[in-house]
C-alpha cells in the first residue's frame, strides 16, 4: 500500500516537472525569438483563434421539412440555397398548379357548352313530312308527358313516382341523369318526334316494348318501335345510339369534360405529392448540409494578443462569415 502511495506522487511530481519545463521553453522561445518569428507566431495566434472559433452553423431539419411541405423549395433555400432542388421543386409547383388550373378551365367551359347544348338554345327539327319544329333539345315537359304513360301501363311495375326522379332545376344532377339513365331519354327532342308523334310532329302515344307480358310486376321497358319512316316494325332497343342521336352527343360532350377534370385532378394528387417530396428531400438536403459545410456560427468580437513589432499588444477583431 506504501509502495503504492510513493509511486503515485512520484508520477505526479514527473508530470509537474515536465509541465514547468515545457512552460518555461515556451516563455523562453516567444521572448527570445526573432522578428520574423515574431510574425509567424502572430499569424499563427490569428489562425489558432479562427480555428477555435470556427463551428458548424447547424441547420434544423424539421424546420426544413415543415418549410418544404408548406411551400415547395423554401426548406431547401434555408438550408442550402445552392441545391438544385431548391430550384426544381418551385417549378414543379409552378407547372402543377398551371395545369390544376387550365384544365378545371377546359372543363368548365365545356360543361357550359353541354349545358347549353342540351336546353340553353332553341334548335329547329325537322318532321319526316318536312314540318319545322322549333324548341331546346332537351324539354321537361316532353319527359314528363311519356313517362306519365309509361306509369299507368302496369300499376305494379317498377315505373312509379320513385322511379322517375328528375330534378326540376337545372343542377348538376338533372345534366348528369339525363345522359346517365335511359329512362330520361323522352325529353329529347329526336326521341320524341321519333317515337311518340307522327309525321307532322303531331303527338301519339308510343309503341312500347316490354321483356316480358305488360300485366308482370317484373317487366321491364326495354325499347320502342319508330311511329313513322322506314322499319317502324323493329324495335330499337334503349341503350341503341338510334334511339336519340342527341343524347349520344351530348353524352360525348360530358366525357370530354370529365376527362379534363379527371386531368385536373391527376395534376392535384401530383402537387400534393410535390409537396409530401420536397419535404423529406429538404430533410436531405439539410444533412448534407450540416455533415460538409463549415461556417461561422454568428457575426463576433475575438479579443487576443499579438506580436506584430516585438512587443505584446492586444488586438480585437470582428469576423462574420456568410
Amino acid at each position: 500500500m506504501k509502495k503504492t502511495a510513493l509511486l503515485s506522487l512520484l508520477l505526479i511530481f514527473s508530470f509537474c516537472l515536465f509541465g514547468q519545463n515545457k512552460q518555461e521553453t515556451d516563455i523562453d522561445q516567444w521572448l527570445y525569438q526573432t522578428e520574423e518569428e515574431n510574425i509567424d507566431a502572430s499569424r499563427d495566434t490569428v489562425i489558432t483563434n479562427d480555428l477555435i472559433k470556427v463551428n458548424y452553423n447547424q441547420k434544423s431539419a424539421h424546420l426544413a421539412m415543415a418549410m418544404s411541405m408548406l411551400i415547395p423549395g423554401t426548406g431547401q433555400f434555408y438550408a442550402n440555397r445552392t441545391a438544385i432542388t431548391t430550384y426544381i421543386f418551385p417549378i414543379l409547383e409552378l407547372g402543377f398548379i398551371g395545369g390544376i388550373v387550365y384544365y378545371n378551365k377546359q372543363g368548365n367551359d365545356k360543361t357550359d357548352k353541354y349545358e347549353k347544348y342540351a336546353n340553353g338554345e332553341l334548335v329547329t327539327y325537322l318532321t319526316p313530312d318536312g314540318t319545322p319544329i322549333s324548341g331546346y333539345r332537351y324539354e321537361r315537359g316532353r319527359q314528363n308527358q311519356i313517362q306519365d304513360i309509361l306509369k299507368d301501363i302496369n300499376t305494379v311495375d317498377i315505373y312509379e313516382d320513385t322511379y322517375f326522379r328528375l330534378d326540376e332545376n337545372n343542377s348538376q344532377h338533372f345534366y348528369e341523369d339525363i345522359g346517365k339513365y335511359p329512362h330520361y331519354v323522352f325529353g329529347w327532342m329526336d326521341w320524341y318526334y321519333r317515337f311518340a308523334a307522327d309525321e307532322s310532329g303531331n303527338f301519339v302515344t308510343p309503341r312500347w316494348q316490354f321483356d316480358g307480358p305488360n300485366d308482370s310486376p317484373h317487366t321491364h321497358w326495354t325499347g320502342n318501335y319508330p311511329i313513322c319512316g322506314q322499319n317502324t316494325d323493329i324495335a330499337i332497343s334503349i341503350n341503341s345510339h338510334e334511339m336519340s342521336r342527341m343524347r349520344q352527343t351530348y353524352i360525348k360532350m360530358r366525357n370530354d369534360a370529365k376527362d379534363d377534370y379527371g386531368i385536373a385532378h391527376l395534376f392535384t394528387f401530383g402537387l400534393a405529392f410535390n409537396h409530401l417530396v420536397s419535404g423529406l428531400d429538404a430533410v436531405r438536403v439539410t444533412r448534407n448540409f450540416n455533415r460538409y459545410y463549415i461556417s461561422q456560427a454568428a457575426p463576433s468580437f475575438n479579443f487576443y494578443a499579438a506580436m506584430p513589432s516585438g512587443n505584446v499588444t492586444p488586438m480585437v477583431g470582428f469576423k462574420w462569415m456568410f
